[in-house]
């Protein structure tokens, strides 16, 4: 084809890359304009918390940031997104990572952890300040205000956003190609047409030409006319027999069609009701686990507050949260409450079988339900697990597990 240049499919085979290699940067930017300001927003929910010293401000500033991050399409796209978030003297807040590096680097571990006078190493309010209230709110305030938030984005090319832009660039260059090679065969079309007219003209004069180079040879012609007329008429029957058949494959070529069509149709509503019930089903383990998040948070803050001598690991936590009878979970707080007390008719396994080198102790409750604890070095009791007869192989595997 005459009308269509090897220059333009050249060129649109590196066009993609150049835009796709131009786009990146320019997608990084608006992502991180977009999820620095809820994060902004967002950063501390839990003022009064952090205030009376029942947060930490580090778990309040993860959390948060981790809501933020999950929320976004960025993320779930493969978009890679560092949040750093320091105070005004420098002090690294958040990731955990980046402060115990700090601290490593620094040599000062106590120093590069605590965040600024107001809060401990833990992130937890100081109780020791000595300042009035009105002058304790006005520094966390201006400590608050001091923060400050620094995201990065990066975009992977393998990533699903880098590969859907990639895909949209190719998308255009074949769309444009698509539109250049029509507009070339147009031209090559009229081209041809205008050839085909010439030939024509020439051919027409070639045959006047002719016609008079015949008429000195009619009366061979006319011994030959007989069998002309005859090959004409049986060129006449193939000619019908070929347009029969040609009737008949396009008949079966729309019969088929359509059957394709049905196919694809059906196999379209599957792949979409597939999709509805994955995205249910996803829905639906979202929501569980957020249920379970909420369970598990709600039961370790009423524990600190009843159970002031216990410390309960998240296994002890969530193996509460799984005990789906509520006479089986009054029982288990009861021995609880009991251990808290420090009873001394509590009666105790120390020696649990299948569990070596942790100095684990055994409470019962209920008919088959157990809490295995150690002593912590606060002389508090340090709750690791809770769980029944069900759980209690993955339960001795976490003590196990202890001694690593």
């Amino acid at each position: 084809m005459k009308s269509f240049s090897f220059k333009v499919l050249y060129v649109s085979l590196f066009v993609p890359s150049i835009l796709f290699v131009l786009t990146l940067p320019v997608l990084e930017r608006v992502i991180q304009e977009r999820i620095a300001l809820p994060i902004r927003q967002q950063l501390i929910r839990e003022h009064t918390r952090l205030l009376d010293g029942s947060a930490s401000l580090y778990e309040e500033i993860a959390a948060n940031i981790a809501a933020v991050l999950h929320r976004g399409k960025a993320t779930r796209l493969g978009a890679d997104i560092r949040v750093r978030v320091l105070d005004a003297s420098g002090a690294v807040l958040y990731p955990f990572y980046d402060r115990l590096l700090l601290s490593m680097q620094q040599g000062e571990k106590s120093l590069a952890l605590a965040p600024g006078p107001l809060f401990d190493d833990k992130g937890y309010l100081r109780q020791d300040t000595g300042a009035s209230l009105p002058e304790l709110f006005e520094k966390y305030s201006a400590y608050i205000e001091g923060l400050r938030i620094e995201v990065s984005v990066a975009i992977p090319a393998t990533s699903w956003l880098g590969s859907l832009t990639l895909l949209v660039y190719i998308f255009m260059v074949v769309i444009g190609l698509y539109l250049y090679y029509q507009r070339s065969s147009r031209l090559e079309e009229e081209r041809l047409q205008e050839m085909t007219a010439r030939m024509q003209q020439r051919l027409e004069q070639e045959k006047q030409e002719h016609a008079r180079q015949v008429d000195a040879r009619l009366t061979e012609a006319q011994l030959r006319l007989a069998d002309i007329k005859r090959q004409e008429e049986e060129w006449l029957r193939e000619v019908e027999r070929l347009e029969k058949e040609k009737i008949s494959l396009v008949r079966e070529k729309s019969t088929l069609e359509e059957e394709l069509l049905e196919t694809m149709e059906h196999s379209e509503e599957q792949e979409e009701k597939l999709h509805l019930l994955a995205e249910e089903v996803a829905k639906k383990q979202e929501r569980q686990a957020k249920g379970a998040a909420k369970e598990e948070a709600a039961i370790a803050e009423r524990f600190a507050k009843l159970y002031r001598n216990l410390e309960l690991d998240r296994g002890a936590l969530r193996g509460f949260a799984q005990l789906n009878d509520e006479q089986t979970r009054l029982a288990a707080e009861e021995m609880l409450k009991r251990l808290n007390d420090g009873d001394p008719n509590l009666k105790v396994r120390r020696k649990i079988a299948g569990v070596a080198g942790v100095d684990a102790f055994e409470l019962g409750f209920g008919s088959q339900g157990r809490i295995y604890y150690l002593h912590s070095d606060s002389h508090h009791f340090r709750v690791a697990r809770i769980g029944t007869k069900a759980s209690q192989v993955k339960d001795l595997a976490a003590l196990q597990g202890l001694s690593a």
